[in-house]
C-alpha cells in the first residue's frame, strides 16, 4: 500500500513572501499601487506521521512551485487593499501518483494601522489585517500529499505589534484566526475519520490559530528579518498508519524563516525580495526546506507625484 499525507495549504504557511504582505505592516501610500510576481518552491522527503518523523520511498521528494501575482492599493496611507491569486504545481519525485497543476485560491485582504506613536527610543505601531479566500478552480482536495489546497473558504484577522527603534531595529508579534469553511464536495461519498464512518462528500474542518515573534532591521531602502512561527490546527485526527492522510488531519508545524527586502528607490519604483526558511518541528505535515522571490513595481496613481 502507498503511505501518503497532507501537503501544508501555502495559505496556512505563508510561504510566498514579498514586501507589503497582508502579515506586516509595511504600507504603500495614498494613491499608489504596488504591484509584483512572486515565485516559490517547497520540498520534503520526510514528514510526520502524528508525532513520528518518517520516509516514504512510494513518493520519494514531494515538490511544490507556485507563482504567485499581487497587488496593493493604497487607499489611504494607513488602510491598503491587497488581492493575491496563485498559480500551483506538484510533483512526487518517485512513485506513479501524478501531481497537480493550476489556479489555488484568491484571497483579499484590508490591512490598517491603528496607531502610531513615540515611545522611547522608538515607536510603537499597532495594526490589523482582515482576510478572505477561496477556490478558483475545482481541484481535488482528498489527493494528499499532491493536493494544491485545502479546498474551503477562509475568514481571518491578523492583530499585529511592532516596536521599532530610531535607529531601524524593530521587533514584531502577530497572531492570526482563521475561520475555514466545511469543504464542500470530495469526489467519494463516504470516508472514515476519527474512528468514525461518514457516508457524506462534505467534510467539515477545523480552523487554524497561527502565531509570528519577529526580529529585524528596517530603512527606506532595505528590510531584514528573522521570524519564528507557529501554526496550529485547533482539532483532527493523525494520519492513520498505512492509510492516506485526509483533510481533517490535525496539521501542526513551526519555522524559521529568513526574508530580506531591496527597495531601488526611496519613494517607490523596483523592489526585489528574498525569503527562505525550514520546518523545525511538525505534526502530520512534511519537514520542509522552502524558499522564494518576488519582483515588485510601486507607482502613483492618483492624488501624488
Amino acid at each position: 500500500m502507498i503511505r501518503i499525507y497532507p501537503f501544508v495549504a501555502a495559505l496556512l504557511l505563508s510561504v510566498s513572501l514579498h514586501s507589503q504582505l497582508p502579515t506586516d505592516l509595511q504600507f504603500v501610500p495614498k494613491g499608489s499601487i504596488c504591484a509584483g510576481l512572486n515565485y516559490s518552491y517547497n520540498a520534503w522527503s520526510k514528514y510526520w506521521e502524528g508525532e513520528t518523523l518518517r520516509e516514504n520511498g512510494n513518493v520519494g521528494t514531494v515538490s511544490r512551485q507556485q507563482v504567485t501575482a499581487g497587488v496593493m492599493v493604497g487607499v489611504l496611507d494607513r488602510f491598503n487593499v491587497i488581492v493575491m491569486l496563485p498559480y500551483a504545481s506538484t510533483k512526487a519525485s518517485q512513485g506513479t501518483l501524478n501531481g497537480q497543476a493550476g489556479l489555488q485560491d484568491i484571497s483579499l485582504n484590508l490591512k490598517g494601522k491603528y496607531l502610531e506613536r513615540k515611545a522611547g527610543p522608538g515607536k510603537l505601531l499597532v495594526g490589523g489585517s482582515l482576510g478572505f479566500s477561496t477556490p478558483v478552480s475545482k481541484y481535488l482536495v482528498d489527493f494528499a500529499p499532491l493536493n494544491l489546497g485545502a479546498g474551503t473558504t477562509n475568514l481571518s484577522y491578523r492583530q499585529m505589534l511592532n516596536y521599532q527603534l530610531d535607529k531601524g531595529f524593530f521587533t514584531s508579534l502577530r497572531a492570526n484566526y482563521t475561520y475555514r469553511s466545511n469543504i464542500p464536495s470530495i469526489h467519494r461519498d463516504f470516508y472514515f475519520d476519527q474512528n468514525q464512518a461518514h457516508y457524506s462528500n462534505e467534510v467539515k474542518v477545523d480552523d487554524v490559530l497561527d502565531w509570528t515573534a519577529a526580529l529585524g532591521f528596517s530603512n527606506k531602502r532595505i528590510l531584514a528579518e528573522v521570524s519564528y512561527n507557529s501554526v496550529n490546527t485547533l482539532g483532527g485526527s493523525d494520519i492513520r498508519t498505512w492509510e492516506p492522510g485526509f483533510p481533517t488531519n490535525n496539521m501542526d508545524f513551526s519555522t524559521v524563516i529568513g526574508r530580506f527586502d531591496y527597495y531601488f528607490s526611496e519613494s517607490g519604483g523596483l523592489n526585489l525580495s528574498l525569503a527562505g526558511g525550514y520546518t523545525l518541528a511538525g505534526r502530520n505535515t512534511g519537514q520542509s526546506l522552502f524558499g522564494s522571490l518576488s519582483v515588485n513595481y510601486q507607482f502613483p496613481v492618483w492624488g501624488s507625484k
